[in-house]
């Protein structure tokens, strides 16, 4: 004998299923929508911190003569992106922000992009911590050409320092870096620099690292950068000092038609050429060097001053 269906079962069993799969597909829009508002506030918030950061960056180069330093705090753990785009007549420095998530992904993507042509900021590739440290020294060949800024955080051991390092970082109290006289007397967990020896974390001066020259600014550089952010940070500081080499010719050639002659508008456009022209790495520092030293030395000389 056949069985009849029954019909309020059949019907029953229908509406739940139907239910559960309208419930399923609301929680899934619910969801969807949900996280997209997340990543559109992730982004934001990213956004917004690179802002303040940048702003916070501005006051540091303002009238520098000296080294200074400051302390920035984030209000949680933050990753700070550091990237250089070598383009154009001055290139770009390029800063953007994360913070860490308690929500979905630990670390989302970073927020829009703050871009600058006139910022010089020596960092690793991506700085982490609620705090960072920046520290800016005037970077100049002879004239000054830019404020360059370094960003770091966590420990450094510094071995057997130039004495003016050794004294800056004493004078300034810099956050984070202790300074000795042999790698066992380093801290554990800090990372270790020695100049002028190996077999450290880094290597400042020796044979096969990168010779740094022209002022102590390219040492700190050096030490808290990535290579090659390091080496594009300095492409974009030799063409901003071939520009100013041509604005002092120009003011050369301005002071010999008031009849204070220099004589330096021509060693002045052969500087701003090799800058421009024949700079290709920090290799080529050293030529550098000789000329920013030749011309320091003849403008002292001078009764019109050019810089």
């Amino acid at each position: 004998m056949k069985r009849k269906m029954d019909k309020k079962g059949f019907e029953f069993s229908f509406s739940w299923l139907f239910a559960i799969i309208v419930g399923a597909v609301i929680i899934f829009i619910a969801i969807y929508f949900t996280t997209g508002v997340i990543k559109t506030n992730q982004y934001q918030a990213g956004t917004q911190t690179a802002v303040e950061l940048e702003n916070l960056l501005n006051p540091v180069e303002t009238n520098l003569e000296e080294g200074k330093l400051i302390k920035i705090n984030f209000g949680d753990e933050t990753r700070i992106y550091n990237d250089c785009r070598n383009i154009g007549d001055f290139g770009n420095q390029v800063i953007s922000t994360s913070t860490r998530s308690r929500i979905g992904e630990e670390w989302p993507g970073p927020g829009g992009r703050i871009t600058s042509k006139n910022k010089y900021v020596f960092s690793e590739d991506i700085v982490q911590g609620r705090e960072v440290y920046v520290f800016a020294k005037p970077f100049e060949m002879p004239y000054k050409v830019a404020d360059i800024l370094m960003i770091y955080t966590g420990n450094y051991c510094f071995v057997n320092p130039p004495g003016s390092i050794e004294d800056e970082v004493s004078d300034l109290s810099l956050p984070g870096i202790n300074v000795t006289g042999s790698k066992t007397g380093c801290p554990e967990g800090s990372k270790v620099v020695c100049f002028f020896s190996d077999n450290c974390d880094i290597n400042v001066g020796e044979s096969g690292a990168r010779d740094v020259y022209l002022n102590d600014g390219l040492i700190y550089a050096e030490i808290f950068s990535d290579d090659d952010l390091y080496e594009c940070q300095l492409q974009r500081l030799m063409k901003r000092g071939a520009n100013l080499a041509e604005v002092y010719a120009d003011k050369a050639d301005y002071l010999e038609f008031q009849g204070c002659g220099t004589r330096l508008s021509g060693s002045l456009r052969e500087f701003s050429r090799l800058l421009r022209d024949d700079y290709e790495s920090s290799s080529d520092l050293r030529a550098v060097e000789l000329k920013s030293e030749a011309l320091e030395d003849k403008n002292e000389l001078l009764n019109c001053k050019l810089f």
